[in-house]
C-alpha cells in the first residue's frame, strides 16, 4: 500500500476512534464530540510532520501507560483522579491514539511493511493464546474488577503464544543471532503491555456503564474494541525496536 494511502487510512481509524472515545468520557453533545475528533486529528496530523518531536512524544506515551497499570491495579479506588477532571479524560484520548499513529506510521516507513505485520502477528498471537488457554486453563483471574473473564493463566498463554511467532519470525529474518535474544524479550513485552490496552479501555467501560465502544462493527464492537491492544503496544514496539 502506498505510504500516503495507508497514513490516511491509519487516519481515518484514529478518527473513527477519537468519536468512540468520546463517548466513553462521557461527552454528551455532538458539538464536543467533534470538537475532540478534530483535535486528536490535528494533533496527529502537525506531530506527525514535525518529526524531531514524535520521539518525546512516544516516550511520554511509555510513562503514561505505566501510570495507567496504577489506574488498573487502584480500580476502583482511584477513579476520580483519571476520570472525573475532563481536562484528564481528554488527555487519555490524545495519549491513546495519537502514539500509536505515529508509531505506526513510523514502523511502516522506516523498518517496513514486514516489521509491521510482526507486530499486528504478536498482538493476534497473544490475544488468541490467551483466550484459549484462558478458557482451558484459567482459574485465577487477572484484574476481576476490571475484565472478569481475563485469568492469569490466559495472559501467560498469551505471552507464549507472541514468543513463539517471533521466534519463528526469527528464523526467516537476516538478523544477527546475538540480537535475537532482545527481539524474544521484545515479544514478551508488547504482548504483555497489549493486555494494559485491553484492560484500559476497560476501565472507561465500566465507569461509563458501556460494553461497547460502539457497534460500527456488528458483532464486534467498535473500532476502539478491536485496536486496544494495539494502542498500547505500538509505541513500546518501535521504542523497542529502536533500541535493539
Amino acid at each position: 500500500m502506498p505510504e500516503t494511502y495507508f497514513n490516511k487510512l491509519l487516519l481515518v481509524f484514529i478518527l473513527i476512534g477519537a468519536w468512540e472515545f468520546s463517548s466513553l468520557i462521557k461527552l454528551k453533545n455532538t458539538a464536543s464530540k467533534v470538537a475532540l475528533l478534530f483535535s486528536i486529528g490535528a494533533g496527529a496530523i502537525i506531530i506527525q510532520n514535525n518529526p524531531d518531536i514524535i520521539i518525546y512524544v512516544l516516550y511520554i506515551a511509555i510513562f503514561w501507560w505505566a501510570l495507567n497499570l496504577y489506574w488498573v491495579l487502584s480500580y476502583p479506588e482511584k477513579t476520580s483522579l483519571w476520570f472525573k477532571p475532563l481536562t484528564m479524560r481528554i488527555v487519555n484520548g490524545f495519549l491513546l491514539l495519537i502514539p500509536m499513529f505515529l508509531a505506526l506510521i513510523i514502523l511502516q516507513q522506516q523498518y517496513g511493511p514486514e516489521y509491521f505485520l510482526l507486530l499486528m502477528l504478536v498482538i493476534w498471537g497473544a490475544d488468541s493464546g490467551a483466550y484459549f488457554t484462558g478458557k482451558t486453563f484459567g482459574k485465577h483471574k487477572l484484574s476481576p474488577k476490571v475484565s472478569p473473564g481475563k485469568s492469569i493463566e490466559g495472559v501467560v498463554g498469551g505471552i507464549s503464544s507472541a514468543t513463539i511467532i517471533m521466534f519463528i519470525f526469527l528464523q526467516y529474518q537476516n538478523i544477527p543471532a546475538e540480537k535475537h535474544f532482545g527481539f524474544l524479550i521484545l515479544a514478551i513485552v508488547v504482548s504483555s503491555v497489549s493486555v494494559l490496552g485491553d484492560l484500559f479501555e476497560s476501565l472507561f467501560k465500566r465507569v461509563s456503564n458501556i460494553k461497547d465502544s460502539s457497534n460500527i462493527l456488528p458483532g464486534h464492537g467498535g473500532i476502539l474494541d478491536r485496536i486496544d491492544s494495539l494502542t498500547a503496544a505500538a509505541p513500546f514496539f518501535l521504542i523497542g525496536l529502536s533500541l535493539l
